[in-house]
């Protein structure tokens, strides 16, 4: 994906980072696009030296005890391979699982972390995710913490795979990612089969900002809610757009004519009831059959083990007649 050029407006911000956890789309420098394997090279017998997904050679204690997460997605990574326990401290924006909300807060707005705060902590290692700031992860680095940032802006379904398997490695829970993974792979595959047997590809419009409604925020292709969409089922209005994000204009959407609409802005104060009495709407196929759901973003957009509870909740708006009892 390309983000140098990306302008994000107030709203649209918020919405990226409560879901990444640290800072907006654009950052001063991307990661490499192509995942290195998760390996582990053992060089004491108390630490071992890993590559993390921005190709940089880390040394970790061999049993790091007390972690630190600087984004959602690495703290549900955490927990979903038990070492949750372990986590000392998570950055403002993590809130699953619930047991993370009575831990304390180390910042990341902005790309703003209390750096004093957490060497004060004395964390064996600081997991970091893509967008987390170079500078953060330098500044810290340079304090002697061991720092591990974990995923790429190039997100697919397989690259969260690699991810949850370098932290099992990071963790030496290697099994444990393995079985975790597996079980994401297993729903994957269930719900791909079970989406095939659809009759129809209902054209979708994913609203992600409305801040302005006569110029809103959509998806377009390099997005992994796109490919999410797709494998559920849908067509996306916008995937010939020039842009991941684009802002399109009310008049595209009727144009669009969608007759799903999923907006994953909900819980920043746009509501169905809202976008359902939006001016010119009402012809709207979605609008005329009232197919506006809203989705829970966090599912859709941290890379994280959830991903698959995301695809699903996408099908199920999409293709609810899948799903339907017998």
């Amino acid at each position: 994906m390309k983000y140098k050029s990306l302008f994000i407006p107030t709203l649209l911000l918020a919405l990226m980072l409560s879901a990444c956890g640290s800072a907006p789309i654009a950052a001063p420098t991307a990661a490499p696009t192509q995942l290195p394997v998760a390996t582990a090279v053992l060089q004491e017998p108390d630490t071992r030296t890993i590559t993390d997904s921005a190709g940089r050679e880390v040394t970790v204690p061999a049993d790091a005890a007390r972690l630190i997460s600087l984004a959602p997605s690495t703290t549900e990574i955490l927990f979903a391979l038990g070492a949750g326990e372990r986590v000392i401290a998570v950055d403002d924006f993590s809130d699953f699982p619930a047991e993370v909300g009575n831990l304390p807060r180390i910042g990341g707005l902005d790309y703003s972390y209390n750096t004093e705060q957490i060497v004060a902590l004395e964390p064996d290692i600081v997991f970091a995710a893509a967008i987390t700031s170079p500078e953060a992860v330098q500044q810290l680095t340079q304090l002697g913490i061991s720092v591990v940032v974990v995923g790429t802006f190039e997100t697919t379904f397989e690259s969260v795979f690699d991810d949850i398997r370098l932290m099992g490695t990071v963790l030496g829970r290697t099994a444990t990612a393995n079985d975790t993974v597996a079980a994401m792979q297993q729903r994957l595959a269930a719900l791909t089969d079970l989406v095939a047997t659809a009759n129809t590809t209902p054209r979708v419009y994913w609203e992600i900002d409305a801040t302005d409604e006569t110029k809103p925020y959509s998806i377009g292709p390099g997005n992994f809610i796109d490919d999410i969409l797709t494998r559920a089922g849908g067509v996306n209005i916008f995937a010939t757009s020039d842009n991941p994000y684009p802002q399109v204009s009310a008049e595209q959407v009727v144009a669009g004519d969608p007759q799903v609409i999923i907006m994953s802005n909900a819980a920043y104060g746009t509501t169905v009831e809202s976008l359902l009495a939006r001016p010119g709407w009402d012809v709207i196929s979605a609008v005329r059959e009232q197919r506006v759901y809203p989705i829970d973003d966090n599912l859709v957009s941290r890379p994280g083990p959830r991903i698959v509870d995301g695809l699903e909740a996408a099908a199920r708006l999409i293709h609810p007649e899948l799903f339907a009892l017998p």
